[in-house]
């Protein structure tokens, strides 16, 4: 793991301390005494029963963060290791869901049930990335695997449970409402426990800061010393969920916030995690409360809002991530390579077998009825899958050469359209058009998809232009971006009165109800392939670096913006037709790898017949498995191709020298 320091001195930032403790204060008084009741002893017992609670949970939940990221950083020695990064808060969410939807009699219901499945997810991200000796790079992507499965899970399991989907859909979005002390009765042992734990591990953490080599030598067992660091940090992000739902950027922004306060020694960065964290979501609360009204703007729409200029700009205060050494995710090859000609002839197999998959066998006439436009049974049952599973493949190509594209543009094997945010900003871009004109034509949707994208990327790019598109520092950037721009939708559908159950399925992405002209104004659109192939080779010789690629004659400027534009283009138009599919652009390219090799026109065309497929397997089993209930498409991609990175990740680890 690599250490990384702040180059921003932190004299500054410390005289800010006192101004902001002021805010917090004022803030908080504002919020506190219910002063619009005019019945005293109403607003006592509001004060008593709601306020102190309220304010009380706010406090344990963000040190609790705070804690949990100075943890984290201090042992991998990564200032940009947090739970959400790691898939920790996914995983604690997974395990609460699960234990609300349990029967009474086998319920498993607190912290306890919130820890099992946070600590299952930092198990399976650490198992993956290779444990804690793992490159900030391996570990960002095994924990936004970790995080995509899950996320997946969780939104099917709200859409299987509609009952409670509209209350476990808002606790999703973060909320810290108290109706009385039992919340904070409840969590504050479990608290008070960890946090013990914390305050006691400062000093061996200070040992460990100098090496594991050195620390051993010292007579510190550093593999026992970071088990427990992960069973504290997972409980006490477990302590937070439990209070506040999964809240982002609080516990990877509070510690390097205690750092630039000038508190780098583990006594002192610890207990100060814990006062920012505390003081962060406090502010934020106070800026739902003050902001929100009765509407009640979510809690993590705020955090969001405030984390993401935060955590942007502390990424572009950090020294380099990933020293030159450092492994990267699509350098491998191995030698065993399959050919692509298999994956070609899974395309019209799956047409014919989506036509009988999940229903019931279409009768000798029924595509001759459809042909003919008779009216029959085979004819309504082929006008009904037909053209979804077109969408579908066609959709799952763009988005391949979307993040096929988009990688080698900036050699970054973790920039899919999705992890950059430009799904996610097409997708805003879309749904903001059409709450504002439902009546809204199919190109100006596209076009609203593409303005969103395009700004999305453009934004991303420019913030790591002059630290020439970092892999880790670009990816986390598009994760900043992708929460706020995710936080942004959720608050759009709260605000035009949408269904949870839609909103749910509309942001997961989804091909159910899309007819034949949208298949057939989608599908000339994959000609796109044939400038992007024609890129290819030029792009591959961006792997060599600007300099060298402007010395064999390449236009690096033009052919950047040329097929930035292009992937922008492909991204958008996939999202406007099936919504923001997540988990495709970024991880065909890889399987494309395995296939084909790095050769960069065999890869990206390997690629868009590898998205086409996994959209159409994950369509066809969307609306099979569990029918006549519909998954989305965007879950199942990612059900399906979040365990094979997962496994590509571990193969690759055991097959290092």
């Amino acid at each position: 793991m690599v250490a990384v320091r702040l180059s921003v001195a932190p004299a500054a930032p410390r005289r800010l301390v006192p101004l902001a403790l002021l805010l917090a204060v004022a803030l908080l008084s504002a919020n506190m005494w219910p002063g619009h009741l005019a019945d005293p002893n109403l607003a006592h017992a509001v004060l008593l029963e709601l306020k102190l609670p309220r304010l009380t949970a706010t406090l344990i939940a963000g040190a609790a963060l705070g804690l949990a990221g100075a943890l984290l950083q201090l042992s991998t020695r990564n200032p940009l290791a947090a739970p959400n990064v790691l898939g920790v808060t996914s995983g604690a969410q997974i395990g609460l869901m699960v234990s609300l939807l349990l029967p009474a009699s086998l319920k498993f219901v607190g912290v306890p049930a919130v820890f099992a499945g946070g600590l299952v997810a930092a198990l399976l991200t650490f198992a993956v990335a290779g444990g804690w000796r793992a490159t900030p790079l391996r570990l960002i992507l095994a924990g936004t695997a970790t995080s995509l499965l899950l996320a997946a899970l969780a939104s099917l399991l709200l859409i299987l449970n509609e009952q409670h989907i509209a209350g476990l859909a808002l606790w999703s979005a973060g909320s810290l409402f108290q109706n009385g002390w039992g919340g904070v009765a409840q969590t504050l042992p479990w608290f008070v426990l960890a946090t013990a734990g914390a305050l006691w591990l400062r000093q061996p953490l200070a040992v460990l800061g100098l090496g594991d080599e050195a620390a051993a030598t010292l007579g510190l067992r550093v593999a026992a010393l970071r088990r427990r660091v992960l069973l504290i940090a997972t409980l006490l992000a477990a302590v937070a969920v439990s209070l506040a739902g999964p809240i982002a950027f609080v516990g990877l922004i509070a510690p390097n916030l205690a750092r630039l306060a000038g508190h780098w020694h583990p006594r002192r960065l610890v207990p100060a995690s814990a006062l920012a964290g505390a003081l962060l979501l406090a502010l934020a609360d106070a800026a739902v409360q003050r902001i929100g009204g009765s509407g009640g703007l979510p809690l993590g729409v705020a955090t969001a809002l405030v984390g993401t200029p935060l955590l942007i700009w502390l990424i572009q205060r950090l020294s380099r991530l990933v020293p030159p050494s450092a492994d990267t995710l699509g350098t491998a090859v191995p030698s065993r390579r399959w050919p692509v000609l298999p994956l070609a002839t899974l395309i019209p197999v799956l047409l014919v077998a989506g036509l009988f998959y999940g229903s019931l066998p279409l009768p000798d006439y029924a595509l001759s009825d459809w042909l003919a436009q008779i009216p029959s049974s085979g004819a309504l049952l082929v006008e009904l899958h037909l053209p979804r599973l077109v969408l579908a493949l066609t959709a799952g190509a763009l988005l391949a050469l979307s993040g096929g594209l988009l990688q080698q543009v900036v050699r970054n094997p973790l920039a899919g359209p999705e992890l950059m945010g430009v799904s996610q900003g097409a997708g805003l871009a879309m749904l903001a058009l059409v709450l504002a004109w439902p009546p809204a034509p199919l190109p100006a949707q596209w076009l609203a998809a593409l303005v969103g994208a395009a700004l999305v990327l453009a934004v991303a790019l420019a913030v790591n232009r002059r630290h020439d598109y970092e892999p880790v520092r670009l990816a986390l950037t598009g994760i900043a971006l992708s929460a706020l721009l995710g936080a942004l939708a959720a608050l759009l559908i709260v605000s035009a009165k949408v269904q949870a159950a839609q909103a749910v399925v509309w942001l997961a992405g989804s091909s159910y109800g899309r007819g034949l002209d949208s298949a057939l104004a989608l599908l000339p659109w994959l000609l796109l392939a044939l400038p992007g192939l024609w890129l290819a080779r030029a792009l591959g010789f961006l792997a060599f670096g600007d300099e060298q690629a402007n010395a064999l004659g390449v236009p690096v400027a033009r052919l950047r913006l040329f097929a930035l534009s292009l992937a922008a283009l492909a991204a958008a138009l996939a999202v406007a037709a099936v919504g923001p599919v997540g988990f495709v652009g970024l991880a065909a390219p890889h399987l494309a790898g395995l296939l084909v090799g790095q050769n960069p026109r065999w890869r990206l065309g390997c690629a868009m017949l590898v998205g086409a497929v996994l959209t159409g397997v994950a369509d066809l089993l969307g609306r099979s498995l569990l029918a006549p209930l519909d998954i989305p498409l965007g879950l199942m991609t990612a059900v399906l191709g979040a365990p094979y990175l997962l496994i590509l990740l571990a193969r690759q680890r055991r097959q290092r020298p």
